[in-house]
């Protein structure tokens, strides 16, 4: 039997292989991945395995004798190239073609690119844990690292960075970070925080001009006319779903039952999502029922500081919040015409059923639930 192939080795990957395995799905399954590590957890790739508090057996999403003894096979080093639809087989960069019953298309994404900085050794993006590896050996003290883009990964790398000692300057192209995740107050909030704990924050700022010798690149020339001298560079301005390599329109070609998107190749880019969507498609294989949405849920470590974040808060207006910005732990509610559409929970981890039931529920149980 042909069975499932599942192309991409990231958690959408990992958890949909695990779902058809716990649904009683019999036929073979392979998991395949340009890298040549088994499934891991890409969170950590920005906080502690950067800062060297965890190494790469930790980062493993199942034991390293997980996919062995659930006869899940891993091929690894071999990237996607391209899929042969008619005769259903997938095609690998190192010319092999394998065939399937269904294939789940979860090659994730790909850094974007600062145009003109691809030249340069000393210039990093952050998608992959060899990625992570690369940028913890310029994470020195005393070295100037510029973190281009305050999402997420940004926040992040700027707080692990600055904890081991390296003067960090964040530049955001937007006069507030995180408009997808925070509500502005408390973009506002984090930006504070960051420049509390020592990193040169500058916002609604892009770059004008890279200046290099050679290979490295020594300087960004900024939007107001500064030159900002560094010893590396991080581009964190988002991502792009990796699926060119598929040849066609995925979710065209995913309209056909024996063709399934997972992960950020489905539009999800959060952990949460990821587990989703990987389930998701192993029930849609095993011929369940569809899995209800759930609402979008992210999180962060910045500073040692948890962040947990659910809903949507674009084009909210009414914050309200319970606990202490200052001090770092509180709830806060954002609003859409009186209704409560986004919430967020800072050092407060308890607080995330009541607010994901707040947001899911009777839009009135505000006061109940508080």
């Amino acid at each position: 039997m042909s069975g499932v192939v599942i192309a991409g080795g990231g958690l959408a990957a990992q958890r949909s292989a695990e779902a058809l395995r716990r649904g009683g799905y019999e036929g073979r399954v392979r998991i395949v991945s340009n890298e040549l590590h088994a499934p891991y957890d890409r969170p950590p790739l920005s906080k502690d395995f950067l800062s060297g508090e965890r190494e790469i057996d930790d980062l493993l999403l199942r034991p390293a004798d997980w996919h062995g003894s659930n006869d899940v096979e891993l091929v690894l080093g071999d990237a996607a190239a391209g899929v042969d639809v008619e005769g259903r087989r997938l095609l690998l960069e190192s010319g092999r073609a394998l065939d399937f019953e269904h294939l789940v298309i979860a090659t994730g994404s790909r850094p974007r690119v600062l145009p003109g900085s691809e030249g340069y050794a000393n210039v990093f993006t952050l998608r992959s844990l060899d990625d992570s590896v690369a940028l913890r050996e310029v994470l020195r003290p005393g070295a100037r690292l510029a973190v281009l883009g305050a999402g997420l990964i940004g926040q992040e790398v700027a707080a692990t960075a600055s904890k081991a000692g390296v003067d960090v300057t964040l530049i955001e192209a937007e006069p507030l970070p995180l408009a997808r995740a925070l509500h502005p107050e408390l973009a506002a909030w984090i930006v504070a925080m960051q420049r509390e704990e020592g990193v040169d924050v500058l916002l609604d700022t892009k770059v004008e001009q890279l200046v290099g010798d050679g290979d490295t690149l020594e300087a960004l020339v900024l939007s107001d006319g500064t030159r900002l001298e560094l010893d590396a560079l991080l581009v964190s301005i988002g991502i792009v779903p990796a699926t060119e390599w598929v040849g066609a329109d995925v979710h065209e070609l995913c309209a056909h039952p024996n063709f399934h998107l997972a992960g950020d190749a489905a539009g999800g880019n959060h952990w949460e999502q990821a587990i989703h969507s990987g389930r998701a498609v192993a029930g849609a294989i095993l011929g369940n029922d569809p899995l209800p949405m759930p609402v979008t849920t992210w999180w962060s470590d910045v500073h040692g500081v948890r962040i947990q974040g659910l809903g949507d808060p674009v084009g909210s207006g009414v914050l309200e919040v319970d606990g202490d910005l200052a001090a770092r732990s509180f709830t806060a509610v954002a609003f859409r015409d009186g209704a409560p559409v986004a919430a967020t929970a800072v050092a407060r981890p308890r607080d995330v059923p009541r607010l994901r039931k707040l947001l899911t529920d009777d839009p009135t149980a505000l006061s109940e639930a508080s």
